[in-house]
């Protein structure tokens, strides 16, 4: 039908210049319309409202990999991209096509086998939400912490075991999550991040906290359960805003004095732990609803915390 009513308005529209298919899936031919030989004189093709440069790249990426992409398109920008996100067609490598969607802000790449980021991610200097959930990553790739625009940062689900320094370059972030990783040991340059609200650790190895953790002033949610911790460094009383903590299934034995910091703390989860006494000052968390403190060899709670205000998860 295309062609037809193209055809039949030939001569009406002798004199046009550009061709704009709206609404047009950019993923699909336009049935058999060429251009060139129906009609020299256009100049210019618009198709789904993108801008040449992004289809070109759009059908490159089409023509590499043979798997689910998704996009989404504003301003004639594809700034949304999800690829390979199905479990039967996985990608192993990401395609260098990606790095040419300059106005990128999100990009999806979960449940794949990538392995690597290629130094290339730097050309995406709108890039704002990274997500490579669920891949083969062994290392945290040294080329992210160049994507400085990055607000949120998901590599949870991969094979991990550290974290390099460079990642405190990554001052807009404010959603991490590492959880599901091998990571032993945090950089003191984790403080640096001084943008991060949320920030998810569950289901790792780490045996301690640096310093440097209690810098995260910004920080009103974390999650940390499941991993090796014994002790908790004094600076944790630093985090001023921090609303939800949560330390289920760890090592810990004591908890610091410095923990009466936490003037906004309203949840906190210490279950699974070998706590025997908890510290007078856990009284002065004046923003406390919840404390759950079940497998604990806990002897006695503090008078303090005994108020209707604040619900304690013991058995």
């Amino acid at each position: 039908m295309l062609r037809k009513t193209i055809y039949h308005y030939k001569k009406k529209f002798s004199n046009m210049e550009k061709v704009e298919l709206n609404g047009w899936d950019p993923l699909e031919p336009t049935c058999g319309f060429d251009p060139p030989s129906d009609y020299t004189q256009i100049k210019k093709i618009v198709i789904n409202g993108l801008n040449p440069k992004d289809y070109t790249c759009l059908k490159k990426l089409r023509d590499i990999v043979d798997c689910y992409i998704q996009i989404s398109v504003e301003k004639r920008h594809i700034v949304e991209l999800w690829l390979g996100s199905e479990i039967d067609d996985p990608i192993f490598s990401i395609p260098q096509a990606v790095w040419e969607f300059e106005k990128l802000k999100l990009l999806g790449l979960d449940r794949n086998e990538i392995s690597d980021v290629s130094d290339s991610i730097k050309n995406l200097k709108s890039l704002e939400i990274l997500s490579l959930m669920d891949n083969r990553l062994t290392t945290f790739p040294e080329s992210i912490p160049e994507v400085t625009s990055l607000k949120k940062l998901d590599l949870s689900g991969n094979e991990i075991t550290s974290i390099p320094s460079s990642i405190g370059k990554l001052k807009k972030l404010d959603h991490l999550s590492l959880s599901h990783n091998h990571i032993k040991i945090l950089p003191e340059s984790i403080g640096e991040l001084k943008s991060l609200k949320i920030f998810y650790l569950l289901y790792n190895e780490i045996e301690i906290l640096p310093e440097g953790f209690g810098s995260l002033e910004s920080l009103t949610k974390t999650d940390i359960k499941n991993n090796r911790l014994k002790s908790l460094p004094k600076s944790i009383g630093n985090l001023k805003n921090l609303r939800y903590f949560s330390l289920v299934n760890n090592r810990l034995e004591r908890l610091p004095n410095e923990i009466s910091g936490l003037e906004s703390l309203k949840t906190f989860k210490l279950g699974g732990n070998k706590i025997s006494e908890l510290p007078s000052s856990i009284i002065e968390l004046k923003s406390l609803e919840f404390i759950q403190l079940y497998r604990n060899p806990i002897k006695s709670i503090p008078e303090g915390l005994k108020k209707d205000s604040i619900r304690i998860l013991i058995d």
